[in-house]
Order: structure tokens, then sequence, then C-alpha cells
């Protein structure tokens, strides 16, 4: 979308105020300061713009960095206090990025949740090692999960991980955090593959999860998700066969 100046204004004489951006809500301007985190833009302990300031070159409301801001303090990803302004906290990496089905569920307005069912060191079946690169020998760390909508389930998750691309994730890492937001804010992923299909729910931790009858048909997202060349993380997300995807292009 391009920005047009008012003909009767010349864009030297605008003093860099930005129009009002349509639809730049308190989650945009809440992932745009993670961003900027995250690249080290605001790194570690340094103060950071304005509300003001912020709602200039975002061109919204302050109210709405307002509440972007008091969203990520009460996480931990900031710090604010009264006369002295607002620094990034001093180790924010873990509560830095939302997954994308979270920042679905909270746009729409639904408490978004996470439940945590199991995990351990596998060796994966022969269509999981194939897309993963590793021989069949080899264990990759499998886990399931539960994503909440409102405390009810939402879609349910299994997911294989190679441990070598992902140091430190485990299962003491996933009883606290979705294996999605962790990797998110720890590794570089930078490209990904997605394919959607029909199955049904006889796996019996999804029925379990969702809620559903085994012989029910269900919508199956696969994600593989690389770092550079390297597989990282293959997901499989089951959702009812009554919900819907939606976006943007």
């Amino acid at each position: 979308m391009s920005l047009i100046s008012p003909t009767s204004v010349p864009s030297s004489n605008v003093s860099g105020i930005a129009p009002k951006r349509k639809g730049m809500t308190w989650q945009s301007v809440q992932d745009i300061v993670l961003s900027r985190i995250q690249d080290g833009t605001w790194p570690e302990g340094e103060l950071i713009p304005t509300e003001c300031d912020l709602a200039v070159e975002l061109g919204c409301a302050r109210a709405t960095v307002n509440r972007a801001m008091q969203a990520l303090a009460e996480t931990g990803v900031i710090e604010r206090r009264r006369k002295v302004g607002t620094r990034v906290a001093d180790h924010p990496r873990v509560q830095l990025v939302r997954s994308l089905l979270r920042r679905e569920l909270e746009a729409a307005g639904h408490v978004y949740g996470y439940r945590y069912l199991s995990s351990a060191e596998v060796t994966p079946p022969a269509d999981v090692a194939r897309n993963m690169l590793v021989r069949n020998s080899e264990t990759l760390l499998f886990n399931r999960g539960v994503f909440l909508s409102d405390g009810a389930p939402y879609c349910c998750e299994e997911r294989w991980t190679n441990t070598y691309a992902a140091p430190g994730l485990n299962a003491e890492t996933l009883a606290k955090t979705s294996a999605c937001e962790w990797l998110l804010g720890h590794v570089p992923l930078n490209r990904a593959t997605i394919s959607i299909g029909v199955c049904s729910a006889e796996a019996e931790f999804i029925g379990a999860a969702l809620g559903i009858a085994a012989d029910e048909p269900v919508l199956q997202l696969e994600r593989l998700e690389w770092l550079n060349n390297m597989p990282v993380s293959l997901s499989r997300r089951y959702f009812p066969s009554s919900h819907r995807f939606e976006g943007e292009m």
C-alpha cells in the first residue's frame, strides 16, 4: 500500500509524521516492537522510544501503543518505570515470539492456551525420517500438545525436532511453552513447506485431545521448518472438520 502526501502540503514539510495506518492494531505494534528487540535493534537493557514517538512513527494512536506496551510489560519482555522510561528486559528472549496461531486467536478476542502432553526421544516413522533427512536409526525429539481457545481444545499437535539444530529444547522446556514458540525465539528458521490434507481421528490422542470420535474426519496441517538446508522440525496439527483457514494475500 502506497502512502500519498496531501497535495496542499509538500512532503518535505510533514516533519516525518506518518499518516494513520489503516488496521494498525495493538497486536501489530507489539509484533513490530518484538521484531526490533529480537533482531537487536533494541538490545537488552536499552531504553526504547516513548509511546508518543512510536505512535508518530507507526501512524497510530498513542492508546494503541500503550496497549501493546502493557501486554509486553506483563509478559516480562520490557520494563516500564515512571520518569525513567521503558527499557528492554535483561533476559527477554524466551518470551519474545508469539506464534501465528496465538496471534490469530488473540486478534479474534480469544484467550490462547497450550497444554503439554508428552515428549520423548524416538526413532521416527520412515516418512518423517525421510523428510527430516535423518537415518531410520537416528532419534528425534517427539512431543504432543493441545492448543486451546478460551480453555477449549482448538487443535492438537505432534512434532518431531532435530535437537542438534535446536539445542536446549527438552521436556522441561516443552512443559512451559510450545515447541513452536520456543523454536521461533531461539532458532533462526528461514523457510518452511506446508501441506494440508484430511485424515480420520483414528490416532487415540487426536480423538482424546479434540473430544471427537475416532472415525470423524480432521484437517491435517503439516509444516516442515528449515534452517538453511537443514530440516529442524516437522509438525502435524489436527483441527476439527469444521475449522476454517483464513488469510489475506
